[in-house]
């Protein structure tokens, strides 16, 4: 039997840990008549939550809702849920069909009903990206923007978007979004290693901007190279590192200096496999061969390609079989 720190957490797995935190069904039922206004009798309330906790998996209805707009759900399944959500996590190192089981797993009552499904959109979302379905990826994200989560998805949600609207040759509305970002990453309270990711993301996303304006513009190199260069170095988080890294090798290769690029992207790959980042690290191989060019990256890049397969992910087995900039 399933814990409530489970996905496959039922209604009544769920009401039992309520119970046990606030010592009966009773007391359970009367905070949530008070929560409801206090229009409600707590007595019919507790009667209605024994006939909940016989649901499973079904739709948990009115007072189903009302408990999750009350209580929410446990934390630690809150927080696995993000886990899968954030594409800065190792998630996404796992085989694409596999993510797509657990975040199935986890899209049933009664934690589909809850504001924390905002992650499971999420993950979705990148999932469909991995599979090189652009549009999977938009409904995933109107699915996402509609369950007013947290501010912290709030912000994955835009960074997601500007992928997705410059992946649809659209830098002008991607410019617009993560001005939008720029905002909210500003004012939001966040614990300093999210931040630290979170602006990582979007510091490369802006140097991406600049790499590739809408014609007629052209290429601003230095911009690029000046936005990767505020990435912070020292004690952070890998993944920051990794987008620092990456960044420069690219921009340095744009400038032509092969030594440096080579350089950034070999760090750029140490980071990521002390990390355990799997997905960044064939990526980075997928940029070292592009930066060592043929024949030299022929064998760089059939590593990452075998890599690439192995992980399931179409999108990024095009990049690195084509050797395309990150």
């Amino acid at each position: 039997m399933t814990d409530a720190s489970s996905p496959a957490m039922t209604w009544a797995q769920y009401i039992a840990t309520l119970t046990a935190e606030h010592g009966s069904l009773a007391a359970v039922a009367l905070k949530l008549s008070l929560a409801e206004g206090g229009d409600a009798d707590a007595a019919s309330i507790e009667r209605a939550l024994r006939r909940l906790r016989t649901k499973e998996h079904q739709d948990g209805g009115q007072y189903g809702r009302w408990l999750l707009r009350t209580f929410g759900v446990p934390r630690e399944l809150e927080q696995r849920a993000k886990w899968m959500g954030v594409y800065h996590s190792r998630f996404t190192d796992l085989p694409v069909s596999l993510c797509l089981d657990q975040l199935r797993l986890w899209d049933r009552p009664p934690f589909a009903e809850s504001r924390a499904r905002v992650w499971l959109a999420l993950g979705f979302a990148t999932c469909a990206l991995r599979r090189g379905d652009l549009e999977g990826a938009t409904i995933h994200l109107a699915r996402a923007r509609g369950a007013q989560g947290p501010i912290a998805a709030r912000i994955e949600a835009k960074l997601v978007e500007a992928y997705v609207q410059s992946r649809k040759k659209n830098p002008n509305a991607a410019s617009t979004t993560l001005v939008e970002v720029e905002k909210v990453l500003r004012d939001a309270i966040l614990p300093a290693d999210e931040r630290a990711c979170l602006s990582a993301r979007w510091l490369d996303q802006r140097a991406y901007q600049r790499l590739h304006p809408a014609p007629p513009a052209e290429a601003d190199v230095a911009g690029a190279h000046a936005l990767y260069q505020r990435i912070p170095t020292g004690d952070v988080p890998l993944f920051v590192s990794c987008k620092r890294e990456s960044g420069l090798a690219y921009v340095q290769h744009r400038l032509g200096n092969v030594d440096l690029a080579v350089g950034h992207a070999h760090n750029a790959c140490r980071h990521a496999g002390d990390g355990g980042f799997v997905r960044l690290r064939v990526a980075y191989l997928g940029l070292l061969a592009h930066i060592l060019g043929e024949p030299r990256g022929d064998e760089v890049r059939a590593r990452a390609i075998r890599a690439a397969r192995a992980l399931e992910d179409e999108d990024l087995l095009g990049r690195v079989a084509g050797s395309a900039a990150p």
